[in-house]
């Protein structure tokens, strides 16, 4: 068996081919782009051009009913409801929402744990992009701290507050919109609640007419 160099006949032969599969690999490669921006057009130009970088969600309404702190027990009482509405441009993509969560705070204080909401797509078409409402609500005591800082925070705050007749308390909201995870803070300001008569039952409560939220930065979860 020969292990001598190749002829030049053979050498020229491989040459031209692999010539040829350049050649042909250059033509080709400007068909295959298009095609591929063919494909994918339908979908991505919707994505990358037309679509914001996320969903801001905004409250449609909200109500508190009590917020008052008892300096004895160190103690916030509270009592609220909100519907929180995520809409976005209708008729461009359907948008996967996961991993929804919202928690009320006062003065930096969590007003308990944090609620999990319904996940929900956003189809195509539709009036308001097919978003969804999202009705939450708290109620309870959470204790603070004694004697720290965070009570006296409350106790100050709430004072000031019921002088100036508003009320605000945030409520944060966390959402992944196709995967992609968002912080939002809304701040909602209330009349302080009234009681309804002189008999000392019940109470009139503020009412949060709707407004947006906005971008936070991580951490409040």
């Amino acid at each position: 068996m020969s292990t001598g160099p190749p002829s030049p006949a053979s050498q020229r032969r491989r040459q031209c081919a692999a010539a040829v599969a350049a050649a042909a690999a250059a033509c080709l490669a400007p068909l295959v782009v298009f095609l591929a921006v063919l494909v994918l057009a339908p979908s991505l130009i919707p994505r990358l051009l037309l679509r914001p970088h996320h969903v801001v969600p905004y409250v449609t309404s909200a109500e508190l009913r009590l917020l008052s702190f008892d300096t004895a027990a160190s103690a916030l009482a509270y009592n609220l409801s909100t519907v929180l509405r995520f809409d976005g441009p209708p008729g461009l993509y359907a948008r996967r929402y996961t991993g929804i969560k919202a928690a009320p705070f006062y003065a930096g204080q969590e007003l308990g744990a944090a609620v999990a909401l319904p996940e929900f797509t956003q189809r195509r078409g539709g009036s308001g992009g097919g978003g969804a409402t999202l009705p939450v609500a708290w109620a309870g005591v959470q204790r603070v701290t004694p004697g720290g800082r965070g009570a006296r925070a409350v106790a100050a705050a709430l004072a000031r507050e019921r002088a100036q007749g508003l009320i605000s308390v945030k409520v944060a909201v966390r959402a992944a919109q196709d995967g992609e995870e968002s912080d939002f803070a809304c701040v909602l300001s209330f009349p302080v609640p009234r009681k309804r008569d002189g008999s000392g039952r019940g109470a009139a409560p503020g009412v949060f007419d709707g407004g947006s939220c906005a971008d936070a930065v991580r951490g409040e979860f």
